[in-house]
């Protein structure tokens, strides 16, 4: 199991979120952009100590960690990046990413997608980083690509958003890549 990640990279600032980011992540909460936040935010403002405190947690339990990617200079919180579905006996996790919407076209998300990655590779352990987009998310594909995963086939009919079914592109990223 890997320690408390903290990357720079190009204009980010890659770290956990922590206590400090209480009063931009209820923001987003009451805004209700959620978009710079991981799967399963919180919901209510009266939620967000709690989260912050789970997603600290969740590393030290081994099953992934949730990164707030911080724009450097200004501090706000721009996007998050995560390695979840941790499989430490497999040496494998998979990565998965957001950016807020006025934030987006920067490469923000290539510049994290590329260190975690990297970092996951070397020093957090894992032998195999995989990534998984839908097939009409242009931008996300674009991500992978730049940020050098390898795009190994398509899960059919594998993602379903409410209202229908959608194809997943799987990318992936292993030492040898590097």
């Amino acid at each position: 199991m890997f320690g408390p990640v903290h990357l720079t990279v190009g204009g980010l600032e890659i770290r956990e979120f922590r206590a400090q980011d209480a009063p931009q992540v209820a923001a987003f909460v009451t805004t209700r952009d959620l978009t710079a936040l991981p799967p399963g935010p919180p919901q209510a403002v009266a939620e967000v100590d709690a989260w912050l405190a789970e997603t600290v947690r969740r590393r030290l339990d081994g099953a992934g960690v949730l990164l707030a990617l911080v724009a450097r200079g200004s501090g706000e919180i721009v996007g998050s990046i995560a390695l979840r579905d941790t499989d430490w006996r497999a040496g494998r996790s998979e990565i998965g990413y957001g950016m807020r919407i006025g934030q987006r076209g920067r490469g923000y998300a290539t510049e994290a997608a590329r260190a975690v990655g990297r970092w996951a590779l070397t020093d957090g352990g894992m032998r195999r980083i995989q990534l998984r987009a839908r097939v009409d998310n242009v931008a996300s594909l674009r991500v992978a690509e730049k940020a050098g995963y390898q795009r190994e086939g398509t899960l059919r009919l594998a993602d379903w958003d409410g209202e229908k079914a959608h194809d997943l592109a799987v990318f992936s990223m292993i030492a040898e890549d590097l």
